[in-house]
């Protein structure tokens, strides 16, 4: 009986974090619409003619 107890303890534990982490996931999708700057660093090309 104490088994089947934590069982659904554990199993509403991991509901309610997934839920929690969903509504949170929605909510800052609002945040994500905007722009974020990147910096980007230039590729240097090295050893072009290797392949060929």
């Amino acid at each position: 009986m104490a088994q089947i107890f934590l069982n659904s303890a554990v199993a509403v534990l991991i509901a309610s974090a997934f839920l929690t982490t969903a509504i949170s996931a929605l909510r800052s999708e609002d945040r994500s619409l905007g722009k974020v700057p990147v910096k980007v660093r230039a590729q240097r090309r090295r050893n072009i003619d290797r392949g060929s």
